[in-house]
């Protein structure tokens, strides 16, 4: 699977609920750090420390293309960001895409994406730079 299609296994895993950018961001960030090479693939996102940890703006043109695409959808949160969802073809294409890995890499990313929704906002920032104190050298986050 290329990059793109992780992201939307990522969106499909929140089962319909949508993710913002923080969690969308950070699913894909703790996918590709621990997951081995050769199940993500070769052309995986490349996060590096950002406001708010790690961040590949890749994440969000992806994100869009998928939405352009119809297999995912962007909504306005009422807050200054944008959130996204799959729709149901992107739902359909997500199962088909988890068929290609085996099934511990598809629970594995339905319970991480579960565990990263269930975080607040504080929380999950706080504990990816526990897990990754490099990602934390250029936050704004105030803790």
């Amino acid at each position: 699977m290329c990059r793109r299609d992780w992201n939307l296994v990522v969106l499909a895993s929140a089962r319909g609920e949508p993710l913002s950018p923080l969690q969308l961001q950070k699913s894909l960030f703790l996918l590709g750090r621990n997951l081995p090479a050769s199940v993500i693939g070769d052309d995986f996102y490349n996060f590096e420390p950002y406001n708010y940890g790690p961040f590949d703006a890749r994440v969000y043109s992806d994100a869009a293309k998928l939405a352009f695409d119809g297999l995912a959808t962007r909504l306005e949160s009422g807050r200054r960001w944008t959130e996204y969802a799959a729709t149901p073809k992107g739902m359909d294409r997500a199962r088909q895409l988890e068929a290609t890995v085996p099934t511990s890499i598809s629970d594995y990313v339905k319970s991480l994406v579960s565990w990263v929704r269930s975080q607040s906002f504080p929380s999950l920032v706080r504990t990816i730079y526990r897990l990754y104190p490099e990602m934390r050298v250029n936050s704004v986050f105030d803790d």
